[in-house]
């Protein structure tokens, strides 16, 4: 059976969803789904290397209402191609709404079952857009199943009304063999002059809702503590020259290094420099287009574990599947200034349970998150 993943998010583009997507179809064992995807620089140059069947087209890559709306009629015009010319019985939407419209009107008229894939927060989002919400819960309802990256968001499509027959799971994992624990590489030492740094480290796109600020904003009070603490900052994004400003603003611009993007590849050699790895994730609230954002889940806690670090997560979203507190990190108020810094100064200077915590994580993503495991539960709806 020809089945066709309609995805805005497959590499070289870099994202959460992108990372998933490429895993989950790299350890299918047997047939792979052909891949709809956006034509971007270097894809030529990926695809060939990787070997998978990916049907490039030009696709508006911003996030602006009319990018995806956009995207969503350019989706829907090309699913209809392909189910047509390929013969595809079974379409897999990687979007609620800029793909999931392509997988409800080719079964509306093509009689083409569908599944449609959710990150969470998708409905608090839109809830002020109530054309948008209605397109939503009929694109969900209308499915054949509907995939969730967490129980978290499991839970709020079953609150929106999605059958629980419909919802799957399917969480994000990690590669363990990549994401090992390993010494400190002795050149990003030198880099970033951390020899005798106690490492903070976020892995993120500078989002609101991730929560750099909030460590910004505590690194003040640490540092009377702990003078030594440098805060290690991987990823760019909106609030690049926000949080520049912020940490200039609190006199602490020497100690936050901000490293910009690092390829996949790299990003063991990062974690591995840190002593705690730390999102404080909330709510977006004041970035308009993104307001109820929250993290689904969180790939990156999982990358932290494998490598052996301890976490701290802000107490929002699904990062609670992500994380489990006391056990591989700890879960705090996002809000609260005092119960993130706490929180760190109680892992900065409790070696012996940071390194526990770091031991449950490596073992908990080896036991529960391992692609090839997770793949299999891809191969089911298939």
């Amino acid at each position: 059976m020809v089945s066709l993943l309609i995805t805005n998010d497959f590499p070289p583009i870099v994202s959460g969803i992108s990372t998933v997507f490429y895993h989950l179809i790299r350890n299918l064992p047997g047939e792979k789904p052909l891949i709809l995807a956006p034509q971007v620089r270097g894809c030529e140059e990926w695809d060939r290397r990787e070997g998978f069947s990916v049907i490039r087209k030009r696709m508006p890559l911003g996030e602006s209402q009319k990018a995806k709306l956009l995207k969503a009629l350019l989706n829907t015009f090309w699913a209809f191609y392909y189910v047509r010319k390929l013969g595809v019985k079974k379409l897999h939407c990687g979007q609620v709404l800029s793909s999931g419209f392509a997988g409800f009107l080719c079964k509306r008229i093509l009689g083409i079952p569908y599944s449609v894939w959710v990150y969470g927060s998708e409905t608090i989002r839109f809830r002020d857009a109530s054309p948008l919400l209605r397109l939503l819960a009929t694109i969900t309802q209308d499915a054949d199943m509907v995939v969730s990256n967490s129980s978290f968001t499991t839970e709020e499509y079953r609150t929106f009304g999605t059958p629980p027959e419909k919802l799957v799971k399917i969480t994000p994992g990690v590669d363990t063999t990549m994401f090992s624990p390993a010494p400190p590489d002795h050149d990003l030492l030198r880099k970033f002059d951390l020899s005798g740094k106690k490492v903070l480290l976020t892995v993120a796109r500078l989002d609101e809702r991730k929560g750099h600020d909030r460590v910004i904003e505590v690194l003040p009070s640490l540092l009377k503590e702990t003078p030594e603490i440098r805060y290690l900052i991987v990823g760019k994004g909106r609030e690049d020259l926000r949080l520049r400003a912020l940490a200039e603003q609190l006199g602490v611009q020497r100690e936050v290094l901000f490293v910009g993007y690092v390829p996949d590849e790299e990003l063991p050699s990062y974690y591995n420099l840190c002593d705690l790895f730390v999102l404080p994730n909330r709510e977006t609230v004041n970035t308009q287009m993104l307001q109820g954002d929250y993290e689904g889940f969180g790939i990156v806690f999982l990358e932290a574990a494998a490598c052996g670090k301890p976490v701290i997560a802000g107490r929002s979203g699904g990062t609670f599947e992500a994380v489990v507190d006391e056990v591989t990190g700890l879960l705090v108020d996002p809000h609260s200034h005092e119960n993130l810094a706490q929180a760190i100064t109680r892992l900065l200077n409790n070696v012996g349970q940071a390194r526990e915590f770091g031991l449950n994580g490596r073992a908990r993503v080896e036991r529960e998150f391992e692609w090839r495991g997770l793949a299999q539960l891809f191969k089911k709806i298939l």
